[in-house]
């Protein structure tokens, strides 16, 4: 996120502010919820069996919960999507300077419930469950019990498409740049990307109009900007010792400088 230039043509008449239409992304799916996967809660793209399991993972909502009863099936599926693994020390070494890793190592059901039981699990503790160990658990207990994970009618996603073909033209689609040209422009990139400056005949015209005074607080010394329009990017912001933290542009022109 931040600020880059780009050449685009000198007649470029793209609105300023405003995100280029190449740099958005279609709509994967209408605003239209999916009716047959809505259990109460929005659309989640669930069975109602993996709707069922999941409201009951934790006790409170559909009884005591099965957080901590889990079998050895469970457990060994949470080890094998690389879960429940175990924070190692060790001496570092000049191939490995770290003095810990996280190791995968074969778990028990025994030792993962006792972990779970009311008042023991922590975020501290790497045996305690989190949604991403629910969701897994959800899908493999749907698995075993011959159910489906997902909802049929929207195979998951939520949302119903407007059209047929939606979702696989959104999956395919890829980003297009601006027609390049000979024109300098300022552009941000905090959001898809946008510019934020007129065109420009040469990159002194765009420093001089990036020093102006009254640009208020994203005003530039010329000196600074000219030197950044030649590195081409900046971040929103950026700091060192010498600088202190500065906008980004200003940061890597007078770092250029240096």
């Amino acid at each position: 996120m931040g600020r880059e230039v780009r050449r685009v043509p000198l007649d470029f008449d793209w609105p300023m502010d405003e995100v280029w239409r190449g740099f958005l992304m279609p709509d994967r799916l209408d605003s239209l919820p999916c009716p047959s996967c809505d259990h109460g809660r929005g659309s989640s793209g669930w069975s109602a069996e993996a709707d069922a399991l999941d409201r009951a993972f934790y006790p409170g909502y559909a009884g005591p919960g099965w957080h901590d009863k889990l079998e050895q099936d469970d457990v060994d599926c949470l080890v094998e999507k690389g879960r429940l693994r175990k924070l190692v020390w060790r001496e570092p070494t000049p191939d490995n300077p770290r003095d810990r890793e996280w190791v995968t190592v074969p778990r028990s059901a025994a030792e993962v419930n006792a972990a779970n039981v009311e008042g023991a699990a922590s975020m501290f503790n790497d045996l305690s469950h989190d949604c991403i160990n629910r969701g897994i658990l959800v899908a493999f207990r749907c698995e075993k019990l011959g159910v489906p994970h997902t909802c049929g009618q929207c195979g998951g996603d939520g949302g119903l498409e407007a059209y047929p073909g939606q979702r696989a033209e959104a999956d395919a689609w890829e980003p297009v740049d601006p027609p390049a040209g000979d024109g300098w422009q300022l552009w941000e990139t905090t959001s898809e990307g946008s510019p934020i400056s007129p065109v420009f005949a040469s990159a002194d015209l765009l420093a001089k109009w990036m020093s102006q005074p009254e640009r208020g607080r994203n005003w530039v010394p010329q000196e600074a900007a000219r030197k950044f329009i030649d590195v081409g990017w900046a971040p929103t912001a950026a700091g060192s010792a010498e600088l202190g933290v500065r906008p980004g542009v200003e940061h890597v022109g007078w770092s250029a400088t240096a």
